[in-house]
């Protein structure tokens, strides 16, 4: 299991939301960079790296902070948050990012996306498909969580078939009640050959263990960090 612990910037510091609800943020960390040495300290040399802000306006407003981050060579990093263009992928790539999450973009541009399935190297991409569960339909959300599609998430996996794919739901997300285990069992039956990320909810060293049970290989861990639900020597044995 490959762990990759959280690090949500906005306005320039380490936070946390609650279901996606930028009014209800709480700060960790003053220094992301600083967050990322301890992780690295720790044994964890991929991370996950979220600009909040860029995520809800699209425009990225904590590259210094990411460029700190990068100057720790030893990591790798998925990041993401306000990447609307094809440009701004490429860009990141030459940053050193070893993963370009693709959120809003995707759910609202299809003809962007088909773009990046074609320009870009599948491996270096992730598509960040957050749902909300509404009457059974997993639908798909965008702007950092703000707005809800009609697009359903399996749907959108039949139609792109990407290689990696960040699920989240939103309602979990925050709350460290678990994570929506059952969706992510139907998407693995429906879709074998994904890298299907777990991320949202997740509370315990048992809730990741149920997800390796169902074949996920890749989780994010955030909130449970923070909140010392789960310490970094306890994730480290994952």
């Amino acid at each position: 299991m490959k762990i990759l612990p959280a690090i949500d910037i906005k306005d320039g510091v380490c936070v946390r939301l609650t279901q996606g609800n930028f009014d209800n943020v709480t700060k960790y960390n003053n220094d992301p960079t600083s967050q990322a040495q301890l992780f690295l300290d720790h044994g964890f040399l991929n991370l996950h790296v979220v600009d909040l802000d860029g995520a809800k306006d699209g425009q990225r407003k904590n590259i210094s902070q990411l460029n700190k981050i990068l100057s720790l060579r030893e990591l790798s990093i998925q990041f993401g948050g306000g990447v609307r263009t094809l440009d701004e992928v490429r860009n990141l790539l030459k940053l050193g990012i070893n993963r370009v999450i693709i959120g809003t973009s995707a759910v609202t541009n299809f003809e962007f996306t088909e773009t990046i399935l074609k320009s870009i190297d599948l491996n270096s991409i992730t598509f960040a498909l957050d749902f909300k569960v509404i009457d059974g339909s997993p639908l798909l959300a965008s702007h950092g969580w703000q707005q809800l599609s009609q697009i359903n998430l399996f749907d959108f996996i039949e139609k792109f078939k990407p290689r990696n794919v960040l699920a989240t739901d939103i309602d979990k997300d925050g709350l460290l009640q678990g994570p929506s285990t059952y969706v992510y069992k139907d998407i693995k039956s429906f879709f074998p050959a994904i890298n299907l990320i777990g991320s949202g909810g997740i509370s315990s060293i048992a809730d990741i263990k149920a997800l390796g049970d169902i074949g996920i290989e890749e989780v994010i861990v955030g909130k449970a960090i923070y909140d010392k639900k789960i310490t970094l020597e306890e994730l480290a044995t994952c």
